[in-house]
């Protein structure tokens, strides 16, 4: 019965997924999709039944994970949405009550800074990727460019096409998370490397980024080539504008518009970022400070 149970609410993952597919980007469709398989991984592990489960059981899987709070958070707000469409789609195989409901976390004061890495950390890394001219290491290139000069996340570059960049302004046209188009700047170094990359491989239209077999890029595919090839991951690249940026005397809306940021608490992690740096150089540095 148990079995029985999991297996015909693998379908109604699917059906879920083809629900929320259309209101979300490509990178939260596939942390969803992993995160709701884990949990139904978990109830089979217990040999729970999905209809009997209660706020208890999703209590102690979240208590039991190894990560954040706010990814906590993230996976209870899942199995509440999973719940909360099986309710309407398969009532047969759903809770009286929805288990994921109600459940309340204590407020996470220890919001942990992004880990930045350095302006000569990030002038080493294009260092080494302008000592080789052949067309995957202008595309290396290019890519760095784009995450560090205007803040791109993988997703919007997986999904840039040719026809996005404009070079007579210098600024690309990017969609963002929700579907949110936005329009970016790019810098001077990124617009001769377009030309180079573009040069090189004879295109006027179609994706930007391809793979050495000429097909698109997918986000999954960006992030191995950042991480194996490039040797930073995009997301780094893209706290590392917004943190050199602001180092550099750069107002904060201007950060929130350039990032695509919907909220501007979310930038002013930022500040905090810099707060810290500050402190730590004078710490280091001031003659108060420095030990004897």
């Amino acid at each position: 019965m148990v079995a029985a149970s999991i297996e015909l609410c693998r379908s109604e993952i699917l059906d879920y997924m083809r629900h929320i597919r259309p209101r979300i980007a490509s990178t939260t469709y596939h942390r969803k999709l992993w995160q709701i398989q884990a949990w139904f991984k978990h109830l089979a592990a217990k040999e729970k039944n999905p209809v009997n489960i209660t706020r208890a059981d999703v209590e102690d899987y979240l208590s039991g994970l190894h990560c954040s709070q706010q990814f906590r958070q993230a996976m209870c707000a899942v199995v509440r949405e999973f719940y909360e469409f099986l309710k309407i789609r398969h009532p047969l195989l759903c809770p009286l009550e929805n288990p994921a409901a109600g459940i309340e976390f204590k407020p996470d004061k220890s919001r942990r800074l992004p880990n930045v890495p350095s302006q000569a950390a990030v002038d080493e890394i294009f260092a080494r990727l302008y000592e080789k001219d052949d067309d995957l290491h202008i595309r290396d290139r290019l890519m760095a460019e784009l995450a560090y000069g205007s803040g791109l996340r993988r997703a919007e570059l997986a999904r840039l096409d040719i026809e996005d960049i404009d070079l007579e302004t210098n600024t690309a046209q990017v969609m963002g998370k929700g579907n949110k188009p936005r329009v970016v700047p790019l810098t001077e170094k990124t617009a001769i490397t377009v030309r180079e990359y573009l040069a090189r491989r004879r295109a006027s239209r179609g994706p930007l980024l391809v793979s050495w077999m000429g097909r698109r890029l997918t986000p999954q595919g960006v992030w191995h080539i950042y991480k194996y090839r490039i040797g930073l991951r995009p997301h780094l690249f893209r706290h590392a504008c917004a943190t050199h940026l602001l180092k550099n005397g750069c107002g904060i809306r201007v950060i929130q518009e350039l990032l695509g940021h919907e909220r501007i608490d979310t930038t002013y992690i930022y500040t905090a970022v810099t707060k810290e740096n500050l402190r730590k150089v004078i710490l280091e540095n001031h003659p108060r400070a420095v030990k004897k």
